[in-house]
């Protein structure tokens, strides 16, 4: 019986991990004379930035992480601070707590950046708990903020539905023992996705009584 929704942040309720790549991207360029591919940026989606890092160390491209957090911080904050929730997300919601759903968020970003997005939007009131990569030892595709989730709303792994646009997301789902849904955005479509209970192309296709009678 499904109990539980485990929702993503980035990519998933706001566009944000579109505005990282562009970001990303011209940096890379500007600074690297190199072209970051959509491919490689990818590694970082869902995770952190050190995945990607560590990986183009070895190709002898190093990046100051100080320098690079510098450079690009204000840009994110400015492009992202009038992004829309994304197509589906509030009526999602809506439907979840109607149905007696417990919905928590788990991201692998600090607490600020959502709580700041979701008060912006009107979405924080849907939200039972908040957890964050400050509230675990890993994040995804570790199961750990997952885990914590479940233990926050006391369901158990099976009767939680995961909610993700990525594949360290899904993974991290995978590694729980949770069925997960995928909701791929613009930068997650390229993923090569495996394993994942139901893919959908938006949250405004999902109906969450069917869902909830199908799980």
């Amino acid at each position: 019986m499904l109990k539980t929704i485990i929702m993503d942040f980035d990519g998933l309720i706001v566009d944000t991990e579109n505005v990282w790549y562009h970001i990303y991207v011209k940096w890379f360029r500007e600074h690297k004379a190199y072209s970051l591919s959509v491919l490689e940026f990818l590694e970082c989606v869902g995770s952190n930035s050190e995945d990607l890092f560590r990986k183009l160390d070895q190709k002898g491209i190093h990046v100051d992480r100080e320098e690079f957090s510098y450079d690009t911080k204000q840009s994110f904050i400015e492009a992202s601070s009038v992004l829309p929730a994304k197509e589906g997300v509030e009526g999602f919601l809506r439907q979840s707590k109607e149905s007696g759903l417990s919905v928590t968020l788990a991201t692998s970003s600090g607490r600020k950046k959502p709580t700041v997005h979701l008060e912006r939007l009107g979405l924080m009131k849907y939200f039972d708990f908040l957890i964050t990569a400050e509230d675990v030892e890993r994040i995804k595709p570790a199961p750990d903020l997952f885990l914590e989730a479940a233990r926050r709303t006391a369901s158990a792994p099976e009767e939680c539905l995961v909610v993700e646009d990525s594949l360290n997301g899904l993974r991290a789902g995978i590694n729980a023992g949770m069925r997960v849904l995928v909701v791929p955005n613009e930068v997650t479509r390229h993923c090569a996705f495996e394993g994942q209970y139901r893919m959908e192309a938006s949250l405004a296709d999902v109906d969450v009584p069917g869902l909830i009678k199908d799980f």
